[in-house]
Order: C-alpha cells, then structure tokens, then sequence
C-alpha cells in the first residue's frame, strides 16, 4: 500500500482572532520564505523523469492542460509524443486571467514578459472539456498545496474548474516541503508527480476507499474522494450534500441475472427497471442483489459499493439516462465517500454497456 492517499478539493474558512490584514501580510511572509529556500532546487534537470512517469501513469488521457516551462521549470514537452491525450497549455488573456488553448503546429507567441504563450488565433478549449490539468509550482506540501510565483493565475484558473477535472501537481522530491501556508482562495492539487513517480496527497480516507482508489488509477481514474461523515448511503443524501443534480449522483448497484452478478450504474434519479435490464442482458430474471452477498461479490458493503475495482469481476451495464451529464459522482468504497468523475471516462474504464434500462424514480 502506497503511502500517499487522495485529498479532497474543498475549500475552508477559518476564524482568526486577528485581522485580516495581519493574517495576509504573515502568509505572505511564510511564502516568501518558502520560495526563497527552494530557489536554487535544481529542476529542469529531472524533467525526463517526471516526463516517463507521467507517460506510465494510466490517468493522463483525454484533454490535458501542460505548460510551457520557464526559466528552472520541470520541462513537459516530452509528452508531445502521448499519444492517448490532446496537449493544451494556457494563456494571459484581454482579462489578465488564464485561458485554455489548443497547442498547435506554429501557434505559440511571445508575452511581453519573456515566455511563451499559445498564440491569440490558436482553438480556446472551454474549462468544462478539460481531463486534466499539469500544475507548476514553486513547492508543495503532503497536502496538496501548493506555492506559486504569487501572482495567483493558477489559483485563478483551478477555482473555475469543474470539479472532476484531475489536478496533478508538477515539481521535485526535494521542493515538497512540510507545510505551505494557505488563504481561503488558494487551491490544492489531489496528486504530485516529481521524479520519483506519481502519488497521492491529502488526508487518510478508510481502508476501502484507499482500495479502491488503487484499483481507478490502474483503470485509468484518478479519485480523488470526498469524505462526508454524515453519510452518503442514498442518492438523495449523496446530492444533497455534495449540491449537485440527484440525477447526476451515479449509484452502482449490483443486480443477479439468472443468479449470475451484472453492476448497474443508475442515475439518482431513476430506477432500474428489472425486466429491460433482464432483456438487455439476455436472462430469463434480474433482482437485486442481498445486501448480503453484495459484500463478497464486490469486496465493499452495499451503499459504498464503486463501479469498478471489484473483487470479482462483473459486466457492467450503464443507464443511458446519465449522458445528460459530463461529469456524475460515484461511490469511493464506503457510504460516506464519494468522488466526482468524467461520464465517458468511467464508461472507458469499466467497458459498460449504454442501455435504456430504467424508469423514472
């Protein structure tokens, strides 16, 4: 078992018992301090490394924001080659923020600053068409968070991202420092990549969802779970406290089809009609599982129970009702986790068949 374990991206408000602006003016010392400690870090010259593991890593696939590196930055152009992922990269635009953009064939333009940019003409990718996105920084902690240059553009950027997108911090072993200092605007990464791989950061979650997290990312998902105390056992308190659609909640649901177990993944807001179900498999009969057997047939307990990683190996058929969403929340092991995930990417991990195979709830 790895030592590293997934975050969960949420932000927090603390009470202080001082002003604001001393509690800005004394992060913004401790940053400093940080910067000016890892300046001379070496970097770019464990660009290749970081490059190989990236290119192993099973989640970097689909539409991946990189970056054009600068001065000591960990060089990614390596990647050019990837085959599986459509490389974009950022730009300062007319509102000072960044924006995305496609990288093509003679499309960058110099920025009077001194780097390079995709150029105004190259295709704008719209923020909820992105997979993943590759973050520089000047160092990270073990929970994620991470010191920029403190201008605040990638803050900016990954507070307007849809949740799900996968955030993969970009650094050196030796710039992962034991804490870095945070206001409320700052955002984390739920993974690091440096030159001794790629691995999970943020709080331990329980045993079962640390399980299956292993098993996503050998599937092509990289989880990143979010712990909710109170519970998740149904769609409802799923939705309700995540604040998202019931119907983008993608409960999974274990089924025997002439005895035989299938996994239904069904949107929250419908009900698995068993006799579609039935014919869309070819079985006489399809029922629920007992909460009983769901355990052995899966490896987890029922109202937690995931779409993939399971102990047995199951088909797996998916409602067609949730291709109104891009991006659906799912088990994470345990009814109290939950992670968000792109809709065609979970279908590309567990191989489900689209069928019409429910009723409105």
């Amino acid at each position: 078992m790895p030592w590293f374990l997934p975050t969960m991206r949420v932000r927090m408000t603390v009470s202080w018992p001082f002003s604001t602006g001393a509690l800005v003016a004394d992060i913004r010392t401790e940053k400093q301090a940080i910067r000016d400690a890892v300046r001379d870090v070496a970097r770019a010259v464990h660009s290749d490394a970081v490059v190989e593991h990236l290119k192993s890593w099973p989640p970097l696939q689909g539409r991946a924001v990189t970056y054009l590196a600068m001065g000591d930055e960990i060089d990614l152009s390596g990647l050019s080659t990837l085959k599986r992922c459509e490389l974009l990269a950022t730009r300062i635009d007319e509102d000072n923020a960044l924006a995305i953009h496609r990288l093509v064939p003679d499309g960058l333009a110099r920025h009077p600053y001194g780097f390079d940019e995709p150029s105004v003409t190259s295709p704008v990718v719209a923020f909820n068409d992105v997979d993943v996105v590759l973050v520089p920084g000047r160092a990270f902690d073990l929970s994620g968070n991470r010191l920029g240059r403190g201008a605040g553009y990638y803050d900016n950027l990954l507070s307007r991202l849809p949740r799900g997108v996968i955030l993969v911090g970009i650094t050196v072993d030796a710039t992962i420092v034991e804490k870095i200092p945070t206001a409320p605007h700052d955002q984390r990464v739920d993974w690091l990549a440096t030159e001794s791989g790629v691995r999970r950061v943020g709080p331990k979650l329980p045993e079962s969802s640390e399980r299956f997290v292993d098993a996503a990312v050998s599937m092509g998902i990289a989880a990143a779970p979010i712990r909710f105390p109170e519970g998740t056992k149904t769609s409802q308190d799923a939705a309700n406290a995540i604040g998202c659609d019931l119907g983008a909640i993608a409960k999974s649901l274990v089924f025997l089809a002439d005895d035989e177990p299938v996994l239904v993944i069904c949107a929250g807001d419908r009900r698995v009609d068993e006799g579609k179900l039935a014919a869309t498999i070819g079985a006489a009969t399809a029922r629920p599982a007992p909460l009983s057997q769901v355990r052995a047939i899966s490896g987890y307990a029922g109202g937690g129970t995931p779409a993939l990683g399971h102990r047995s190996p199951m088909p797996v058929v998916l409602d067609e009702s949730l291709g109104r969403y891009r991006w659906v929340w799912s088990a994470a092991g345990t009814p109290e986790t939950v992670y968000p995930v792109s809709l065609e990417r979970l279908i590309g991990a567990t191989q489900a068949r689209i069928a019409s195979i429910t009723t409105e709830d």
